[in-house]
């Protein structure tokens, strides 16, 4: 007499080990090529995220600017100045981990601008 749950072949139902170790290389070859993928989107976030701070520090000092009188900050402290002012919470850092350069002078008074990917000021990937 049989028992009611027993299955009939004991080994029926599970996977050999070629079925998984087939399965396992299938995800892998798709995270491979993810990340692959992936990889290019990522250095086009940092410099997107560069051109949102550098927007953000603009209308911080404009508001600075209007707050005191016309005044700009000086262009070796305006992070610390806007900091001091209540206007930002706290320094910025570039996506490469470099602070943000303002330089005086040009149509608007002041830019904002970042090293860029190369860390280097003055070349052609600088953020402006």
């Amino acid at each position: 007499m049989r028992r009611p749950f027993q299955a009939r072949h004991p080994f029926a139902g599970g996977f050999t080990l070629i079925e998984i170790m087939l399965v396992v290389g299938i995800i892998t070859v798709l995270m491979g090529s993810a990340i692959y993928m992936l990889t290019g989107n990522l250095e086009f976030a940092k410099e997107q995220r560069a051109r949102g701070d550098i927007q953000a520090l603009t209308t911080q000092t404009r508001l600075f600017e209007m707050k005191n009188g016309g005044v700009l900050p000086p262009a070796g402290e305006a992070q610390s100045k806007l900091k001091s002012s209540g206007l930002i919470a706290d320094i910025i850092k570039d996506p490469w981990g470099n602070d943000y350069k303002m330089t005086m002078g040009g149509p608007k008074g002041f830019q904002w601008s970042s090293a860029g990917p190369d860390r280097q000021p003055g070349t052609a990937d600088d953020i402006k």
